[in-house]
C-alpha cells in the first residue's frame, strides 16, 4: 500500500509540474515553494497598474463572460477538480492562464508564481443526506500535493489589502460519475473572473493593493486557505477585509445568505451595504454545521465574510449541479454585489 501511495504521490507532483511549469521554473522553484509551508515567504510589491499583456485581443479577453468561465470549469475535461488531482491542476491551470491574460502580478510563493504550494492529508467519501462529502482518511498517510493561485495588482496604498476569493476544487469523480461543481464553487470563481475584467474596463488604479485568491481542498476542511493563513506570501496584517464567494448562482435572484463570525467587522458591513445598494438581500445566516474558507481568517482575526445564494444547499454536493443550475440573473446580480463591495472597500 505504501508502494502505491508514492507512486500516486509521483503522478500528482509530475501533474502539478504542468501550472508550476510557466511560473516557478520547474522543478527547482517549485521545491523553493515547498519550503514555503515551513517559513513564510515576504514578497515585495511593487506598484502596478492593471493592463493586459502585449500583443492580447483586449475586446475577447474583457468581454468573456462568467456563464462561459463555469462552462469551461464544469466540464467533464476537469474530472470534478478534487484537490490533489488531475483534475484539480488543469483547473488551476485554466485559472493562472486566465490570471496572467488579464495582467495580474502574481503574489503566491515568494511572489514569483501565482501558485502558493501545501499539501493535503488523506480523505474518504462518504454520502451524509444524499451529499457527498470527505471525511479524514488513515492518520500518517502520504500527504499530496496541491495549489492556491493568487494574483493582483498595487494600489496606491501598498500595505492595506483587500483580498477577493473564492474555493475553486470540488468533489471529483466518485464510482465513476462525475461531480461537475457548477455552482459550488465555478459560480464564486466565475464572479471574481468577471468582476477583475469589468474592474480592468474601468481602468483606474485603485488606492489599495487588490489581492484575488482562489483556494483549493476547501472541500476537505478549508485546507488550502488555512495553509495560506499559517503561511502566507504577504503579512496577514495587510489585510483588512477578506471577501469570499461560494455557491451563488442558484436560488432566487437577489436572494442571498451572509456567513461571518461578527457582523460588525468592516468586509460584512461593506458587502451587505452593497447588496442593498444592488437591490438584493443578503442576511446574516448561521451556516448551521457548514461554513467557508472566510473561517480561516476569522480564526486569525482577519475580518472576513462569504456570500452565498440563499438556496445553496440545493442539488449541493450531487452531480446534479451542472451548468444547468446556474441563473444568468443571480449569477449577475452576484457579481454586481461584489464589484461595488470592491469599489467601496479599495477605490
Amino acid at each position: 500500500m505504501k508502494s502505491n501511495s508514492r507512486r500516486s504521490f509521483l503522478k500528482v507532483l509530475l501533474g502539478l509540474s504542468a501550472i508550476c511549469l510557466p511560473w516557478t521554473l520547474w522543478p527547482g522553484k517549485l521545491n523553493k515553494a515547498m519550503q514555503s509551508l515551513i517559513k513564510p515567504p515576504g514578497v515585495n510589491l511593487i506598484t502596478h497598474l492593471p493592463e493586459l499583456p502585449k500583443g492580447v485581443n483586449n475586446e475577447e479577453v474583457l468581454n468573456r463572460t462568467a456563464m462561459e468561465d463555469i462552462i469551461a470549469l464544469s466540464s467533464p475535461e476537469m474530472q470534478g477538480r478534487k484537490a490533489g488531482s488531475v483534475g484539480e491542476s488543469k483547473a488551476a491551470d485554466y485559472l493562472a492562464k486566465e490570471m496572467s491574460t488579464l495582467g495580474l502580478k502574481p503574489m503566491g510563493d515568494k511572489g514569483e508564481s501565482f501558485t502558493h504550494v501545501f499539501t493535503i492529508p488523506p480523505v474518504t467519501e462518504k454520502f451524509v443526506n444524499g451529499r457527498l462529502m470527505f471525511i479524514p482518511g488513515p492518520i500518517g498517510s502520504l500527504r499530496t500535493p496541491s495549489v492556491n493561485l493568487l494574483g493582483g495588482w498595487t494600489g496606491k496604498k501598498q500595505d492595506e489589502v483587500i483580498m477577493i476569493t473564492a474555493h475553486y476544487d470540488h468533489l471529483g469523480i466518485n464510482q465513476g460519475i462525475l461531480y461537475p461543481g457548477a455552482n459550488d464553487n465555478a459560480s464564486g470563481v466565475s464572479c471574481i473572473l468577471d468582476v477583475i475584467r469589468h474592474l480592468l474596463r474601468d481602468k483606474r488604479v485603485p488606492q489599495k493593493t487588490l489581492v484575488f485568491a482562489f483556494w483549493s481542498a476547501e472541500e476537505m476542511g478549508f485546507v488550502g486557505s488555512s495553509a495560506f493563513v499559517q503561511a502566507p506570501t504577504f503579512p496577514l496584517r495587510q489585510i483588512q477585509a477578506v471577501i469570499n464567494l461560494d455557491t451563488v448562482g442558484n436560488g432566487m435572484v437577489g436572494d442571498f445568505s451572509l456567513w461571518s463570525e461578527d457582523e460588525n467587522n468592516l468586509a460584512f458591513q461593506s458587502i451587505k451595504k452593497a447588496a442593498a445598494e444592488a437591490g438584493a438581500s443578503a442576511l446574516h445566516t448561521s451556516p448551521g454545521g457548514h461554513n467557508s474558507d472566510q473561517i480561516s481568517f476569522a480564526r486569525a482575526g482577519v475580518p472576513a465574510v462569504t456570500l452565498l445564494a440563499r438556496d445553496w444547499l440545493n442539488k449541493n454536493h450531487t452531480p446534479e449541479d451542472t451548468a444547468g443550475l446556474i441563473k444568468a440573473e443571480q449569477l449577475k446580480m452576484a457579481s454586481d454585489i461584489l464589484y461595488r463591495t470592491i469599489q467601496s472597500l479599495a477605490y
